[in-house]
């Protein structure tokens, strides 16, 4: 008994620590900026709590935000449907409609969704 309790102890915290660490990746998911980049989110956008930078010219007059705290604001869902441009923010929709896949938009949209820093 004191074996499957242990084990059943041991199992639980390793649980725990997976999940731990699946939160942590959510947050600094290099899958999802990997996408970001690939779909050229960095263009316009940087996110300088990961590290990403921006990697072209803006739309002239126009300073995209960072989305190092777009967390905040904003749920996986929202962002997702704004990427969609279903979504409208001050009246002005995305600029730019999502192209990539609906199982990278749902990444991104997570991991953008877990951006927390101001």
């Amino acid at each position: 008994m004191k074996q499957i309790l242990a084990i059943m102890a041991i199992a639980t915290m390793a649980g725990m620590m997976v999940g731990a660490a699946s939160i942590n990746n959510l947050a600094t998911g290099s899958d999802a900026k990997s996408i970001f980049k690939a779909n050229k989110c960095d263009k316009c956008h940087t996110v300088e709590s990961q590290g990403v930078e921006r990697n072209g010219a803006p739309p002239p007059g126009k300073t995209p935000p960072d989305l190092s705290g777009v967390g905040l604001k904003h749920n996986a869902d929202w962002i997702k449907g704004w990427l969609m441009k279903e979504e409208e923010l001050n009246g002005k929709k995305h600029l730019k409609k999502w192209t990539g896949s609906d199982d990278d938009l749902a990444t991104v949209s997570k991991w953008l969704a877990a951006q927390k820093k101001k």
